[in-house]
């Protein structure tokens, strides 16, 4: 019980010497209710945040593990030029760690609850979902696959759910123009798997270049490329050719590669192959 309550409510560092801090707020809720939720976000993400990441054309894939100097979070909203300033400032992101050669912080998000919130946030704003039509019976499914380390059942379930999205009214010109680019589906899985807490990066660095998406099991790290005009197979084959699975074979788990074709009509996984 206890490493549940720390993973969803600790982990605020105010500067790069204090201890973790719980959430008081949601840590006192979570004790009355008996019941472990996201007490924080009751009320949803702060819809002025979301304007301030929409103006400032805020990577939302990028957000963990910044590595920042100080001068680019701590200054008065009023003198921001990019949004970090705000997410730092209203919680979202907290100090983790401080390189004191290079005086060179390392901001992330500070918990599940913060991480949950701040997704069902992002949805609709950047792929038009809203969080309980991700939640309901997808969710679910496609975590029981991926946990039975199958994921052709997993990406058959997100191909079933994708193509039954009802997107929000006003979304459709957005997708028209985003449906052939590659980052808005990079997108959209990374908040699904957000949705579901599974930890997931895109455009990780490598020898070989930038890998699209890593996500990581506790028994398995899968490595996925993404196409839209090309073939699931040639999305493989990029693994391979550039080496992106290496860094991820000394970590003790399953290494699977995962190359994914999506249609840019129905905006959704079209084809895929799996290789371990």
């Amino acid at each position: 019980m206890f490493d549940k309550l720390k993973a969803r409510y600790d982990g605020y560092h105010f500067s790069e010497k204090s201890e973790d801090i719980y959430n008081p707020y949601s840590l006192l809720n979570a004790f009355a209710d008996q019941k472990l939720d996201n007490y924080w976000f009751a009320s949803g993400t702060p819809t002025f945040l979301i304007r301030q990441m929409k103006h400032f054309r805020t990577d939302i894939t990028a957000i963990e593990n910044l590595e920042v100097p100080s001068s680019a979070f701590d200054k008065p909203t009023e003198a921001m030029t990019t949004a970090l300033p705000l997410l730092y400032q209203s919680g979202y992101l907290t100090i983790k760690d401080y390189d004191r050669e290079s005086m060179i912080y390392t901001l992330s998000i500070p918990n599940q609850e913060v991480r949950i919130g701040y997704t069902e946030g992002l949805l609709p704003t950047y792929v038009g979902l809203e969080a309980d039509e991700v939640q309901t019976g997808f969710a679910l499914k496609f975590w029981r696959a991926l946990k039975k380390d199958d994921v052709n059942l997993a990406m058959c379930e997100m191909q079933t759910y994708m193509a039954g999205i009802p997107y929000v009214e006003g979304f459709k010109r957005k997708l028209q123009d985003a449906a052939n680019v590659e980052g808005f589906y990079e997108y959209t899985m990374y908040l699904i798997f957000s949705m579901l807490n599974v930890y997931v990066r895109t455009q990780v660095k490598v020898a070989g270049g930038r890998v699209d998406m890593v996500v990581w099991m506790p028994d398995t790290t899968y490595v996925f490329e993404l196409k839209v005009n090309d073939s699931a197979e040639n999305a493989l084959k990029q693994i391979d050719d550039k080496g992106y699975a290496i860094p991820y074979q000394t970590e003790g788990r399953r290494v699977v590669k995962v190359g994914v074709k999506f249609n840019a009509e129905t905006r959704v996984p079209e084809e895929w192959a799996i290789e371990d």
